[in-house]
């Protein structure tokens, strides 16, 4: 067993001082509450055929179909593809998302929604409030432009300018700051949406140098925009959702914040060039810029079903884990449906009681399971690791078959021109079911999705879609993951994974650092599932 390093030693001493500090201050100055704020509610603009992006997804829909989609499964296409929509915006852009950072791609992404607001497009962004200690400069000098409002969902009320002083000030608040806005979102001219797993920060699109997340959007048009519009409606008008100059008041002059503005993303505007007109990911797409210039867009088509928590889960409605009127309810209802297959990929992994009788149940019925998750040395949550490691015999004992990822850079990323090498992870959160029907979101499978946190879900009936989708699930279990089998006898878990085409078995946990190690055992038996 490794020993701490007196640095180590001294940044303990550190936060636990700093975090001393806090709770003294929230204890003299009592804890700050949240006041109601006036602000005015506003509505989506429906999708026109007479805006460019309009026109387009109508003419991309096939006669007779209300629904079309497109998988964007490689981070390169899925920025192009923000880009694409936000530079021919003219009416309206809604932006909804759990993290945005003040990164380069963060900075990339909101300069052309300042440009787009230059244009005279309305934008309405919402951001939870958890992660905006570090982007909060970036939030106010974007809003300082016309046209743009920022809103910050359940944000906390006092200590803003430090993450530690901002939980010091909500200690007799955390039952409602410990839920969080989850939800990932993007709508352009109410005719385009695109949903699913990723983030505003470059870890969710292959640009940081520590850490990357293989992870998948869908592109969206037609009739699911429009519910999708009106969910974003829903959380932008709710009482939980602050205008951040309410919160912040103002942090300069008007046009000092935009002057400063342009001058933290000028050099962000190179950190993303335009795609060639020939790329081409893996399911043979080519950059939606390209599509856009020459429609129709290449759309799958078939039925969608929307599913979002109510803004008011925040308040603690679901916290017993029996609510059916969440996303994680609906998404277990779908998958009680499979006859045949059933394909789970998540992040996070814990699933509690609710979550394991749904497995057994499709187990019983004969139904091959699986389940793509990360493994203690790719997950960047090691305490959720920790406690997924409860249920892992458990699932498979069931018969679900377990593929973790490894924390090699991953070869689906190098296949398209990715040669970082940083530390692979997974964060699609998707589920097949009888290679008919997919299911897309913002989910984990874990008790934070299902109880504390609001989350956003597409659910699509298509065999298209559905091969698509499976095909990359195998492409990833084949090249980036270790697959994991119970070895008798003491029940131990081995992980085995092919090495240029060496098979290689390991007895304990691969590639696990001496220092999470004694970082779990000595934290992780005193956090609480819920909390993970």
């Amino acid at each position: 067993m490794s020993t701490i390093s007196s640095d180590a030693v001294k940044r303990i001493r550190r936060t636990l001082s700093l975090l001393l500090v806090a709770v003294c201050l929230a204890a003299l100055q009592g804890c700050a509450s949240l006041s109601p704020v006036d602000k005015a509610p506003s509505a989506a603009i429906a999708a026109s055929t007479g805006t460019g992006l309009g026109g387009m997804a109508a003419q991309s829909l096939s006669a007779g179909e209300s629904a079309g989609f497109r998988a964007l499964p490689a981070s390169a296409l899925a920025m192009d593809a923000r880009l694409a929509l936000t530079g021919r915006a003219e009416r309206t852009l809604d932006l909804q998302y759990y993290l945005l950072k003040d990164d380069g791609t963060g900075r990339t992404w909101m300069r052309a929604v300042r440009d787009a607001a230059g244009r005279g497009v309305r934008v309405r962004l919402l951001v939870d409030d958890l992660y905006t200690t570090g982007s909060a400069r970036l939030l106010h000098e974007l809003a300082a432009h016309d046209n743009v409002e920022v809103r910050v969902f359940n944000p906390f009320p006092g200590g803003r300018s430090l993450t530690l002083t901002r939980w010091g000030f909500s200690l007799l608040d955390f039952a409602r700051v410990n839920h969080r806005m989850h939800n990932k979102l993007f709508i352009a001219d109410g005719a385009f949406a695109i949903a699913g797993g990723r983030n505003v920060a470059d870890e969710y699109f292959f640009r940081s140098e520590t850490g990357n997340f293989v992870d998948f959007d869908l592109l969206l048009a037609g009739a699911p925009v429009d519910q999708l519009a009106a969910i974003f409606d829903t959380y932008w008008n709710s009482l939980h959702a602050y205008p951040l100059h309410a919160l912040e008041g103002s942090r300069g002059d008007p046009l000092q914040l935009r002057s400063d503005f342009e001058h933290r993303t000028a050099s962000a505007a190179a950190a993303f060039p335009p795609l060639p007109p020939d790329t081409r990911d893996t399911l043979g797409h080519a950059p939606l810029s390209v599509d856009l210039a020459h429609p129709p867009v290449r759309l799958l088509h078939g039925a969608v079903r929307v599913f979002a928590d109510d803004p008011q889960k925040v308040t603690g409605r679901s916290e017993r884990g029996d609510d059916p009127d969440t996303v994680t309810a609906a998404a277990i209802r779908a998958c009680d449906e499979a006859t045949a297959e059933l394909t789970l990929a998540s992040p996070y992994v814990v699933p509690g009681r609710i979550g394991m009788d749904a497995l057994r149940r499709v187990r019983a019925r004969g139904v091959r399971t699986s389940l793509i998750t990360n493994s203690l040395a790719s997950n960047d949550e090691p305490f959720a690791s920790a406690a997924y490691a409860r249920y892992r015999k458990a699932l498979l004992r069931m018969g679900v078959s377990i593929h973790e990822m490894s924390a090699r850079p991953p070869a689906i990323a190098q296949r398209h021109g990715v040669q970082i090498a940083a530390v692979g992870r997974s964060h699609a959160k998707i589920a097949v079911i009888d290679a008919h029907t997919t299911f897309v979101g913002s989910m984990n499978m874990d008790l934070r999705s299902s109880r504390q946190n609001t989350e956003l879900g597409v659910l699509v009936e298509s065999a298209a879609l559905a091969a698509q989708v499976s095909g990359l699930l195998d492409e990833l279990r084949r090249n980036d993951t270790y697959r994991l089998q119970l070895v008798q006898p003491g029940d131990h878990i081995t992980w085995t994974e092919t090495v240029d085409g060496v098979t290689v078995v390991h007895a304990d946990e691969p590639d696990v650092s001496p220092g999470r190690q004694l970082k779990l055992f000595l934290f992780s038996p005193f956090v609480p599932e819920g909390l993970l």
